[in-house]
């Protein structure tokens, strides 16, 4: 998650000086991580598309059977679970 440009309200435990939830921007797209897991009960598929509306860049919501690739400017979604790309 540090590699995107946002990680959205939902995620941050701490506040950077500025206020804002920018991470490194390596990347353009955000990720919501743990997607469905059993254990992390408010990281729903609804949940991830009320965070995704709030970011204004792609997104991806993964579950724990789910990887991204990124070679360049090329994005590959890797899974044998649920994941979706907003």
């Amino acid at each position: 998650m540090i590699m995107t440009p946002r990680i959205g309200e939902e995620f941050i435990d701490w506040k950077q000086p500025d206020g804002t939830d920018t991470t490194l921007g390596l990347v353009d797209f955000s990720i919501f991580p743990h997607l469905d897991h059993p254990m992390l009960t408010e990281n729903t598929m609804a949940a991830a598309v009320e965070w995704a509306k709030k970011l204004g860049n792609d997104s991806y919501a993964i579950d724990e059977d789910t990887a991204i690739k990124v070679v360049a400017d090329q994005v590959e979604v890797i899974s044998e679970g649920n994941w979706k790309k907003f």
